[in-house]
């Protein structure tokens, strides 16, 4: 199955279309979101063609990275009326898409993990800014775990305190994880057992396990997919490599074949 990724740029849907994708998930921009029947049209056009389709917040509004806890006004409120309507769009489209409580360049993705009271106390404040995004009657938004920050495992308390107590549907990020974990397999096939009951969608992206995020094809990083490629088979996943030329997915569906391959 080839699962990819890519804007609404008409010519990375036209690359990403020759390879025929079972999956694709649409990375939307701040721009986007001033013509939903824009996306709409894209959702349906890949539909068309028997794709299953997930969409991707946008990241930034304004070139700041996105928060949920942000107190920047402009943050703040793009944060929320983005997300209004995109649930328009999947309510009448009838998919999901990937959420972000935070990014790593921003004051809940740099917060401090070590600090056991504050990170509690975010912890705790980041679920209810969640709840409140999220109360509508049904599901339509996938909360992806950064590398870093209160929404990360880093955070000792992302699962007991944000996770599982409203039970949240997740994009799982392996790559994200791995990240947090310093290369370690062990502890990311332990996050992943305990976070399986929640993952509807895999982020399947290579990584040296590193501070740095390297977004890797498969089989350049140091992650054991061998070891996790029963978990991914039954869910969704895309693989979200990094591509120097965004027009050529090439390297996604090289990474598919590795994976395959295993």
């Amino acid at each position: 199955m080839k699962n990819v990724k890519c804007s609404l740029a008409i010519e990375q849907i036209e690359d990403r279309l020759r390879y025929e994708p079972n999956i694709v998930e649409l990375q939307l921009f701040e721009e986007d979101i001033r013509n939903p029947n824009r996306i709409i049209q894209t959702i349906q056009l890949f539909q068309e063609r028997k794709v299953k389709v997930y969409l991707h917040h946008p990241m930034k509004v304004n070139r700041k990275f996105l928060d949920i806890l942000s107190k920047d006004p402009e943050v703040f409120e793009f944060y929320r009326s983005s997300c209004s309507i995109i649930y328009d769009i999947c309510e009448s489209e009838d998919i999901l898409c990937v959420v972000h409580p935070h990014y790593e360049k921003c004051v809940s993705g740099m917060a401090d993990t070590f600090n056991e009271n504050y990170i509690i106390e975010k912890s705790i404040e980041l679920k209810n800014a969640i709840q409140e995004i999220r109360n509508h009657k049904v599901d339509r938004f996938l909360w992806e775990n950064a590398p870093t920050g209160i929404f990360s495992s880093l955070n000792p308390y992302w699962l007991t305190n944000i996770v599982e107590p409203i039970q949240l549907p997740l994009c799982y990020d392996i790559s994200h994880a791995f990240m947090s974990f310093r290369g370690d397999n062990d502890k990311l096939e332990n996050e992943i057992i305990s976070t399986y009951p929640f993952t509807h969608h895999y982020h399947v992206v290579d990584s040296k396990g590193t501070e740095i995020h390297d977004a890797l094809s498969l089989g350049l990083g140091n992650i054991d997919w061998l070891r996790f490629k029963k978990y991914i088979l039954n869910r969704d996943f895309i693989f979200e490599v990094d591509l120097p030329n965004y027009n050529d997915c090439t390297p996604m569906v090289e990474s598919a074949a590795y994976f395959y391959s295993l």
